[in-house]
């Protein structure tokens, strides 16, 4: 049996022997909700309250899904990560389960291999040849003789797997941009030109238009959202994932002969109008940021400084695959020693990079290797109208980047997925599993002991809470338009999710981070197992603001939690549902205020802590361990129902001594607004079991 099969095998058993019981959510909160009369089934939010409230466009089907029942979220979340697990070995899965949660049916697979007759005619003679020809045919441009004397080069002289594998993934190519034709054929040329320029423009150039407050300055945006065929648009990203999916296991079964063959250098290169294909190997090579359709490395240590990303609306379809060897993706020379935040420019890159799809489909794939990936484009597995993938399957890596990275998604997907290793992941915003507008951002990441580093400082991005602090909105965070002060063209958030498997790890950020949401957004962080540490800022470990969803997990480990100003660890303001669930182990809790089970402005704030002797840290004592801030006196917000709940189901656990209704084995009850109707009231409750 192969070896990845044998690894994916283990890890799947491996995931199952650290599963935990489902949690039965109505059994666990019967006892501390009744202390009010309510049930379970009775936390929930008026919809067409909610809906008068919030007005905006385009809610995913997760978000529709979680609103309604908000005490089962641990159910939601469960299904998210185990439709998910199997992705570590088929980035496929993603695609699919990705769109379920935008509320699109895209199951390329469900009768059958939708890429079965390309791999059959990958298998004929001068399969490669005639794939080319169908490649210029489809551009709409005639093969020079020089052009085609260099096809048939490659036809004849290729290694034969190399050979077959090259002409099935240019037969994909041929039909994924037919998908992405569909997808934007609501728009003009000059419309699609138009958006592409400006999805490459610097961070912030992008930021200032989405913030616009002009009649004109966010219209083409607009219509660019409004009018995509998402639909079609993942349908071709599917089927390139799931092309170089298959490509890479066919090349990672080659015998010892052909592994013998690709030791020794050797370089093919052919200029397309769709990019350059460029099949190498045998040596350590360099590779210039160039526009290309697809790079095939077969080993040695190499230096990127492109490859794998879109850098125009010809360059459609960008795919790289490296197969052995400690490779530095970089944007310029100075990154192979110098960190993004000590780049000076940093602000002022532009386009993509390294698995970083813009109206169209990047896929980078990294299958041995110590790696560097460091850009401060947008990229290391991000989509803007696109679908894009960073795939690394071995290796102790850095993943050093700025802002829209590693697993970021705009009207498409983003994802980054690192099957193994003690990693390093590093960002300022808009990263690290990042839901943008109709997008999902997914990190999942195996196995290892990791770091994830949102800097909060130097602030290139001052949050609207503390300027001295970035806006992270990354670690699980789907985040939304909001324009109720603009153009009134409010529109939700997407899906961010970052899932870590197993290790002992690290995580810091600023504001918005490790499961958070903002208007309309669900931000996930799932973590299974490990002693991990968390620190962040203001709306971080488990929080959301204004409509929107913010969840965190981690069933396994003696964990330490740390927020420094305010909303944090199962905490919901205006509308909100903020929880974070905490499995077995002795944790660490140090909280602001709103933190711990509190709601603000008719939220619901939700904490849990199953199992283990924790410690409970306050400094200050005000909306939290379950309790609310009162809201709406003299408006509809006054029947609003706002809940905040906390609940340690056992344990020998410390509170401190200033804190006198809670404690061991004892329940608190508080009334913020207490009305007829327990449905239209706001209120606290706790337990400590």
């Amino acid at each position: 049996m192969h070896g990845r099969v044998l690894w994916g095998v283990w890890f799947f058993c491996w995931c199952l022997s650290c599963e935990q019981a489902p949690i039965n959510t109505d059994t666990l909160f019967q006892e501390v909700l009744s202390q009010a009369n309510l049930t379970p089934s009775a936390v929930r939010f008026d919809r067409e309250l909610f809906d008068f409230y919030f007005r905006t466009e385009g809610t995913t089907a997760l978000f529709d899904l979680m609103v309604r029942e908000p005490l089962r979220l641990p159910y939601y979340a469960e299904r998210v990560r185990g439709s998910v697990i199997g992705s570590v070995a088929r980035p496929a899965l993603v695609v699919e389960q990705g769109a379920s949660w935008l509320g699109i049916s895209v199951r390329r697979t469900l009768l059958g291999d939708p890429l079965a007759p390309m791999r059959q005619q990958s298998t004929q003679a001068e399969a490669l040849l005639n794939a080319l020809k169908r490649l210029y045919d489809s551009a709409g441009t005639p093969m020079t003789p020089s052009v085609l004397q260099a096809a048939r080069t490659l036809q004849s002289e290729l290694d034969p797997l190399l050979r077959q594998q090259v002409a099935f993934l240019l037969e994909v190519a041929v039909q994924a941009r037919q998908w992405r034709e569909r997808a934007f054929q609501a728009l003009s040329a000059e419309e699609r030109d138009a958006l592409c320029r400006w999805l490459n423009l610097p961070h912030a150039a992008q930021d200032a238009d989405w913030g616009a407050n002009s009649p004109t300055a966010f219209a083409p945006i607009l219509k660019a959202i409004q009018r995509t065929d998402l639909h079609a648009l993942l349908a071709g990203g599917h089927d390139i994932v799931l092309a170089v999916q298959q490509m890479s296991e066919a090349l990672q079964k080659a015998d010892e002969a052909t592994r013998m063959r690709w030791q020794k250098p050797f370089a093919y290169d052919l200029d397309t109008p769709w990019g350059r294909i460029r099949i190498c190997g045998g040596g350590n090579d360099t590779h210039p940021r160039l526009p290309y359709l697809l790079l095939i490395d077969t080993g040695g240590n190499d230096t990127y400084y492109g490859a794998g990303a879109n850098r125009s609306t010809e360059n459609a379809v960008s795919i790289s695959i490296d197969l052995a060897g400690d490779d530095r993706y970089v944007d310029t020379e100075k990154m192979l020693t110098t960190p993004v935040p000590e780049i000076a420019e940093r602000d002022q890159r532009s386009g993509m990079a390294f698995g970083g799809a813009c109206m169209g489909y990047a896929v980078l794939v990294d299958l041995a290797g110590d790696d560097l990936y460091r850009s401060a484009s947008a990229g290391l597995g991000a989509g803007r109208f696109g679908v894009g993938l960073l795939f690394d399957t071995q290796g102790n890596d850095t993943y050093d980047g700025y802002a829209f990275t590693q697993g970021a998604g705009l009207v498409g997907m983003g994802m980054l997925i690192d099957r193994e290793g003690r990693d390093r992941y590093a960002c300022f915003t808009q990263g690290q599993g990042f839901g943008f507008v109709r997008g999902v951002g997914l990190l999942l990441d195996a196995t290892g002991n990791d770091t994830y580093l949102a800097h909060d400082k130097p602030t290139d991005f001052p949050s609207s809470q503390t300027a001295e602090r970035n806006a992270s909105l990354a670690q699980g965070c789907g985040f939304g338009r909001r324009a109720d002060y603009l153009d009134g063209h409010s529109l939700a958030g997407g899906v961010g999710v970052l899932i870590d498997v197993q290790g002992d790890d690290q995580y810091q950020c600023g504001v918005f981070g490790q499961g958070a949401g903002y208007w309309g957004g669900v931000g996930l962080l799932l973590d299974i197992q490990g002693d991990d540490t968390r620190a962040g800022v203001w709306y971080v470990q488990g929080a959301a603001a204004h409509f929107a969803i913010g969840y965190l997990e981690d069933r396994l480990g003696n964990d330490r939690y740390l927020a420094s100003m305010n909303m944090a660890m199962g905490a919901g303001h205006d509308f909100s549902i903020g929880y974070l669930l905490e499995g077995e182990g002795n944790d660490e809790y140090d909280a602001p205020s709103l933190a711990l089970g509190g709601g603000n402005a008719n939220s619901i704030g939700v904490f849990v802590d199953l199992a283990g002797d924790d410690l409970y840290r306050l400094r200050t004592n005000s909306a939290n361990l379950g309790r609310v801030n009162a809201m709406g006196k003299g408006s509809l917000r006054e029947r609003a129902f706002a809940l905040g709940l906390f609940l340690d189901q056992g344990g020998n656990d410390s509170y401190p001594p200033h804190i006198e209704f809670a404690g061991n084995k004892r329940t608190w009850l508080f009334w913020a607004i207490q009305n007829e109707r327990i449905s239209e009231s706001q209120l606290g409750v706790g337990m400590d079991r």
